[in-house]
């Protein structure tokens, strides 16, 4: 029997102190588990998600064997922050990471460093995006390239050992992943493994270098088009007609829709490419016989905008740039849809709880366990998104999102003193967010309640 205690906090849910698992009661084996983080990935950028256009069979054969999120988002729609969320289960402003490549703040843990604590092997390989290295903050095995760059003759360390890798980045890493997880399958204790891909993310020249090959299984004209590009943003803030995600949209050739679909079978090709590199963990783990004993995890650390408004990218608190996919597999775990809003800081609760450890009293993120269990819980019917990193020249916002609104305040600086802007849509009648109905009578009770969840949430997380 789980035994936990649940707090309601800011529109999210916070874990008091958890008391053990019949897991760990019992002496059994704990699981491996093994959490796969893609790079700027949409919802829609898998087949399993309703996308007939895009290629992902082996993702799909995935997905179609586990528990599926379909309303999973991100606290914050940029790399470094989204990855240090994950792994602290806690929001940028506590964790000190809200741009990119910037470090944890001194005292923050990992969920690497309480599993490693706990007995487990650690493992990171791929894309790592944070100041401190790896094994700095709890892996004993990393093989790592840092931040964005190109896809080939990328520079690696491998274990120490930096080397030029003429090859994928990707399809290195995850060759090295699967050795990672060869080894540790031969040890006694249970093991994690941190894998991130850089695709779909551009390589350095700000392109989508897919294989001629790979691009040659679509055709332009099959590419989808957003139905929103040619928003006018007069229900925007004024700023984002020159923000960077306009603007560098503008370079691409938006919102001409050939352009787009253009950009789109780029797009798509490179995540087919990383389809295929992530084949090897799959078809590693199936050999082995692991399923029985480990977690295997999939999820994206931001959306990305192919046209919505007009505008390409993340950061931005809409909801193709906050929404991701997420699925999990894992013993005993029956293949079925899920529409509880969950974010990625629930994540490393979720692991820590697999693990048998006792959670942190700290932790923003609730434990996704009673729901891979199908146990009954009161979730969270909300979350606050807090775009207060300045990527792109975003202005700070806070947004409540759920199920039947986005909220949004934009702010003069990052005093938050000052609301210049307010947005609400209504996310059932209104999914593209094109109708701004702030002012509207309607909606005043919820708007209300809104304000009061950023409130809080700047008094017990900003301000804490």
């Amino acid at each position: 029997m789980i035994k936990s205690i649940h707090l309601l906090m800011v529109g999210a849910i916070v874990l008091l102190p958890y008391f053990g698992i019949a897991q760990s009661e019992t002496n059994d084996k704990k699981p491996n588990i093994i959490f796969i983080y893609a790079d700027d990935l949409r919802f829609d950028g898998l087949g399993a998600n309703g996308n007939r256009h895009i290629i992902t069979p082996m993702l799909d054969h995935m997905a179609a064997k586990a528990v599926r999120f379909n309303q999973a988002n991100v606290v914050f729609s940029l790399c470094s922050p989204s990855r240090a969320a994950l792994l602290t289960g806690r929001y940028g402003s506590a964790n000190g990471v809200l741009e990119l490549g910037s470090d944890l703040n001194e005292g923050e843990l990992t969920v690497a460093e309480y599993l490693r604590e706990a007995g487990y092997h650690t493992g990171m390989s791929g894309k790592w995006h944070l100041g401190k290295e790896p094994k700095t903050l709890g892996f004993d095995f990393s093989v790592f390239f840092k931040g964005n760059g190109t896809y080939y003759g990328r520079t690696i360390n491998d274990e120490g050992d930096i080397k030029k890798v003429e090859r994928h980045c990707d399809l290195y890493c995850a060759e090295r992943a699967v050795d990672f997880i060869k080894h540790a399958a031969k040890k006694e204790t249970p093991f994690f493994l941190f894998h991130n891909t850089q695709l779909p993310h551009m390589n350095g020249d700000l392109i989508w270098d897919a294989r001629k090959e790979t691009k040659r299984k679509y055709r332009v004209s099959e590419m989808p088009v957003a139905k929103s590009r040619l928003d006018d943003l007069s229900g925007k803030p004024e700023y984002l007609k020159s923000v960077r995600n306009r603007s560098q949209a503008k370079a691409y050739g938006y919102p001409d829709s050939l352009a787009i679909q253009k950009h789109t079978l780029d797009y798509y090709s490179v995540i087919t490419e990383m389809d295929d590199y992530l084949s090897l963990l799959f078809k590693t783990i199936e050999e082995l016989g692991l399923n029985e004993n480990t977690y295997v995890f999939f999820m994206s650390d931001n959306g990305w905008m192919l046209g919505e408004h007009g505008f390409t990218s993340k950061v931005l608190p809409y909801q193709p740039s906050t929404q991701v996919p997420l699925f999990v597999i894992g013993p005993d775990l029956k293949p079925t849809d899920l529409d509880h809003l969950v974010v990625n800081i629930d994540i490393a609760p979720t692991i820590m709880e697999l693990a048998g450890i006792q959670l942190p009293e700290n932790l923003h993120g609730e434990s996704l366990f009673p729901l891979l269990k199908k146990e009954p819980v009161d979730w969270r019917k909300s979350f606050v998104y807090e775009g207060l990193g300045t990527y792109g020249g975003a202005l700070p916002n806070l947004t409540v999102i759920n199920k039947e609104f986005r909220y949004i305040e934009t702010f003069e600086n990052s005093s938050l003193e000052t609301v210049i802007f307010q947005e609400f849509y209504d996310q059932k009648k209104d999914p593209l967010e094109e109708n701004n109905l702030i002012g509207s009578p309607g909606i005043q009770a919820k708007v209300v309640a809104a304000k009061e969840l950023i409130e809080a949430h700047i008094n017990k997380v900003l301000k804490k």
